[in-house]
């Protein structure tokens, strides 16, 4: 009987434990907001506007106090349907900063504090029991909105801090003294201070119809410049490095480097506006470690670069704008660049109607032809360029000079060049003039086991020693006019000549 009686008292003890436990996870308070006595997770719609109807949003964050004015603007968009385009205008929202009217307000970031300041629904409302506001971060709130709608309505948003478990903020509306949880997303626009609200883009995207035709970069940070001109040297592509070597370049690469790094070029944030001739060397750009000249078909730019910081971002500007900004350096590495991802794989291939005189030497042997281009207009007015060479003062045959050329295409780049004796002789040398004095030369050396392509002075590319005996053989029968075999499988032009103009 005590034995029975022993194990009653136990489980009764037991039990007390439970109810105990239950208790006080029943009363816990949420983790969400532990710091409140009760709570309501109904949805409650805080403010319901077309963004259309707002006429003025007034924040204070921390970056300071910025207002916006939006306006109706008419944009005129293309729009395609059944084959046919036609021409649409719709009315877009637009804002700029009352402050700064002449700066350019990035639209992403004022569409998303527009849409946020009209559409507002809390997913819980906090009903605090005098707790104090700092337990919410609304004794100091991060950000104060308020904005002004057609019908004569105005709102005003407290951000306080974020909800524990970081995907919510507490706010309170006006003087109210409720408290409302709403997503974090739904404000995070309203935090964004005053600096980063103007537009970031420093070059726009090129037009349809216009084309790259300069870009150098000079300053501090480099030894010798960067130079890429539209001289349509080679039938490689239209573009030619000469600088700080000289190469042709490869026509899909600019264009790549065109619209991945430079058309647009937007930077990472905006550090200072309303900045003076004075005011650069805070920014290191007094003395810019970059200079970047580019011209296109129809606008000319220089831009300004401080030297990366330890953080790797650098200062940006307009020469003679009155903004600054900040971006990451990786953005920007072609300005440090050498060319090398930018030029051609195929190493040699002369465009005639750029040439004013080819040099060939095998040997003791030098063999001079000069190219004449003559231009007539046919009878419906187009230019007509009519191409001569001419050796020893004789018009040789140009077929055979074609072939001559187009064979040295065979020739393409190495990441390894092996070793050669530099100051033996070349068994084959091309050397061209252009038309503007500019000269190319290609030499071929011998090598243990491969033969050395040497462009201006630079190993570029090797090549196996029997293609290198079959081009100096070549360079020999096109001085006697003897035909010889072509070394480019396809007959037709390289695959990217087309992409050459004149």
């Amino acid at each position: 009987m005590k034995k029975q009686i022993r194990y009653i008292i136990i489980a009764g003890i037991i039990l007390a434990i439970l109810i105990g436990a239950l208790v006080f996870l029943l009363t816990m308070p949420n983790k969400e907001d532990e710091s409140t006595s009760t709570s309501s997770s109904t949805a409650t719609t805080l403010i319901e506007q077309a963004t259309g109807n707002i006429e003025k949003i007034t924040v204070q964050n921390s970056g300071g106090t910025y207002t916006l004015m939006g306006y109706g603007a008419q944009v005129e968009s293309t729009v395609e349907s059944s084959g046919e385009t036609s021409t649409v205008t719709t009315t877009e929202m637009v804002f700029t900063m009352q402050e700064h009217s002449s700066y350019l307000i990035d639209k992403d970031k004022s569409d998303a504090l527009a849409y946020d300041c009209a559409n507002l629904v809390a997913s819980k409302v906090v009903n605090a029991n005098n707790n104090p506001d700092s337990d919410y971060g609304l004794d100091k709130p991060r950000a104060t909105v308020t904005v002004s709608f057609s019908d004569g309505s105005e709102k005003t948003i407290k951000v306080g801090n974020d909800v524990p478990g970081g995907k919510s903020a507490y706010i309170r509306m006006g003087d109210s003294n409720k408290i409302y949880v709403v997503a974090l997303d739904s404000v995070n626009s309203m935090l964004v201070e005053k600096l980063q609200m103007f537009d970031k883009t420093i070059l726009n995207s090129l037009s349809d119809d216009e084309t790259l035709s300069l870009l150098s970069v000079t300053g501090s940070g480099r030894k010798k410049a960067l130079k890429l001109e539209k001289k349509a040297f080679s039938n490689i592509s239209s573009y030619y490095l000469s600088s700080p070597n000289q190469a042709a370049c490869d026509a899909d690469k600019i264009e790549s480097l065109c619209d991945s790094s430079l058309f647009p070029l937007v930077a990472d944030s905006v550090a200072a506006i309303d900045v003076k001739e004075s005011d650069l060397s805070k920014y290191n750009l007094d003395k810019p470690y970059y200079i970047l000249d580019a011209k296109t078909s129809t606008r000319s730019y220089k831009i300004l670069v401080s030297k990366p910081d330890k953080d790797e971002n650098c200062y940006i500007m307009l020469n003679g704008a009155d903004i600054i900004y900040k971006i990451e350096s990786n953005v920007i590495d072609f300005m440090g660049g050498d060319g090398s991802d930018i030029v051609s794989k195929t190493i040699f291939y002369p465009n005639n109607l750029k040439l004013k005189s080819v040099d060939v030497s095998y040997g003791k042997i030098k063999d001079t032809y000069t190219i004449e281009n003559t231009v007539t207009k046919n009878e419906d007015g187009v230019d007509i360029t009519t191409t001569k060479v001419y050796y020893n003062g004789e018009e040789t045959n140009i077929t055979l000079f074609n072939k001559f050329m187009r064979n040295l295409s065979v020739l393409e780049r190495a990441e390894k060049i092996p070793a050669y004796d530099e100051k033996s002789n070349p068994v084959l040398s091309v050397s061209v003039t252009y038309t503007d004095d500019t000269i190319d030369t290609l030499e071929i050396y011998k090598g243990d086991k491969k033969a050395i392509v040497v462009l201006n002075g630079k190993a570029v590319g090797t090549t196996e020693l029997e293609t290198a005996e079959k081009l100096t053989n070549c360079a020999k029968f096109l001085a006697t006019g003897t035909d010889f075999d072509s070394l480019v499988k396809d007959e037709n032009e390289t695959s990217d000549s087309s992409k050459a103009t004149a």
